[in-house]
C-alpha cells in the first residue's frame, strides 16, 4: 500500500493527533469497537470532521495489519508527502541549517529517532540516502513522535544524485568516522551543512568517506567499541545547536567565525586547531 497508492499508517490517537495537527491529508481512521471512548473515539471524531472516513472494525483485527509489537485500537491512512532532494536542499539552504544525511541505515528505530532529533535539533530536514529504511514502515513512523509530519524527508538512491544536490546547494558534507577524524566541537558545523552518519554494521564506506569534506570521531571512553547510529546523529545533530547558539549574531548563516576549540575554548584566527585526542575505541556510527 505504501508504494502503490502513495499512503502509510499511523498507529494511534497521539500520532493521529499530531498528523491533524500538521495538516496531513488523513485518509480513513479505523477505530476497535472496544476502543477507550475518551482516549481513541474523540480523536477519530476529529479526523472525520477534517474530512477521513471513520470505520469501526472488530477487535484485534489492527494488530493483524500493522507490523508492531504493541498495536493500538486506532490506526489511520495517510497520504505521504514526498519531497525531492533538491527542494530539501534548498531548505537548508535557505534557512542556514544543517541537515542529517543518512546512509544506508536500516533499522526503522534509527532512521525514526533522527527525524526526531532533526526537529529537535533545528535541523533543516533529513536525506535517506541508499538502503535505509523506509520512512513510511509503521515502526520509523512511531519513532518520528510526529516529527514525520513536519520534517521534509527526501531519498536519494545513491551518492551520486545526493552529491549532485549538495554541491549544487554549497553545502559541506561532515561525515562520522571510527576513527581519524577531529571531535565534533572542532569542526564548524553552523550554516548548511550535511551531517553524514552511515549503517549500523559498516559505518560510512570508503567512498562517501572520501567524498566528505570533513571527518569527526566522536571521542568515548571506557569499554564501549561503538555508538548507536541514532545517538552518533543526535550528538553532531545538537553540536551544530550549540555552536549556532554561540555564533555572532552578525553572522547570518550561523557559521562561527572561529573554529571552536577542545574544552569549549575558542581557537583565534591563525592560531594552531588543537587536535582531538584520539579515542580508544569507536565508530561513531554502529
Amino acid at each position: 500500500m505504501r508504494s502503490d497508492e502513495g499512503s502509510y499508517l499511523v498507529d494511534g490517537p497521539v500520532l493521529l493527533a499530531e498528523a491533524l495537527l500538521a495538516g496531513a491529508a488523513v485518509r480513513s481512521v479505523y477505530v476497535e469497537s472496544d476502543a477507550d471512548r475518551a482516549g481513541v473515539w474523540d480523536t477519530a471524531e476529529a479526523a472525520a470532521a477534517a474530512g477521513a472516513k471513520v470505520r469501526e472494525v472488530v477487535p484485534g483485527t489492527l494488530g493483524k495489519v500493522l507490523d508492531l509489537a504493541t498495536p493500538q485500537s486506532l490506526v489511520a491512512v495517510v497520504g505521504q508527502h514526498r519531497r525531492g532532494p533538491d527542494e530539501v536542499v534548498g531548505v537548508a539552504t535557505d534557512a542556514g541549517r544543517p541537515l542529517i544525511v543518512l546512509v544506508d541505515v536500516a533499522d526503522p528505530g534509527n532512521v525514526g529517532t533522527l527525524v526526531r532529533t532533526a526537529e529537535a535539533a533545528g535541523c533543516a530536514g533529513v536525506l535517506l540516502v541508499g538502503a535505509c529504511a523506509d520512512l513510511y514502515n509503521p515502526k520509523t513512523v512511531r519513532a518520528t513522535a510526529g516529527a514525520v509530519f513536519r520534517v521534509p524527508v527526501a531519498t536519494c538512491d545513491g551518492a551520486d544524485s545526493l552529491l549532485t544536490a549538495l554541491r549544487e546547494g554549497g553545502v559541506r558534507l561532515v561525515g562520522t568516522a571510527g576513527e581519524g577524524g577531529r571531535a565534533p566541537e572542532q569542526v564548524r558545523l553552523g550554516g548548511a551543512v550535511a551531517l553524514v552518519v552511515g549503517s549500523e554494521a559498516h559505518g560510512l564506506g570508503p567512498e562517501m568517506i572520501e567524498r566528505c569534506d570533513h571527518l569527526v570521531t566522536i571521542p568515548m571512553e571506557g569499554s564501549v567499541e561503538s555508538l548507536n547510529a541514532a545517538v552518533a546523529g543526535s550528538v553532531l545533530a545538537f553540536e551544530a545547536a550549540r555552536q549556532r547558539r554561540r555564533a555572532p549574531a552578525s553572522d547570518p548563516s550561523g557559521d562561527p567565525t572561529t573554529v571552536v576549540g577542545h574544552n569549549d575554548r575558542p581557537v583565534a584566527a591563525g592560531e594552531p586547531t588543537p587536535v582531538a585526542p584520539t579515542p580508544e575505541h569507536g565508530s561513531a556510527t554502529r
